[in-house]
């Protein structure tokens, strides 16, 4: 959060305020609603939603079901979708 409202490319940033549906059960098809992290938007009028997850919670199949899902509704809007982890913070100087 410090880092995004420090960045002079950030217009304006939410936190867990963007709902995005995804089937949470492919038999019942029952629906949920996902809250990812962050929505990003840059003064340039690009945005993103941005996930931050440990490393170690990937291969989770609520995880995968989530990104796939937000994967989808970014593309559909023309927006970008990010996932970082512990080592992605690391590399930006984060942790």
């Amino acid at each position: 959060m410090v880092h995004l409202d420090s960045d002079p490319a950030v217009e304006h940033w939410t936190y867990e305020q963007t709902p995005i549906e995804y089937i949470s059960n492919i038999r019942t098809k029952k629906i949920r609603c996902y809250y990812p992290d962050f929505y990003v938007k840059y003064l340039d009028g690009r945005e993103e939603i941005v996930e931050v997850k440990p490393k170690r919670k990937l291969d989770q199949a609520t995880v995968k079901k989530k990104a796939e899902a937000a994967r989808q509704w970014c593309s559909d809007r023309g927006m970008t979708y990010r996932m970082l982890t512990e080592i992605e913070l690391k590399d930006m100087g984060l942790l």
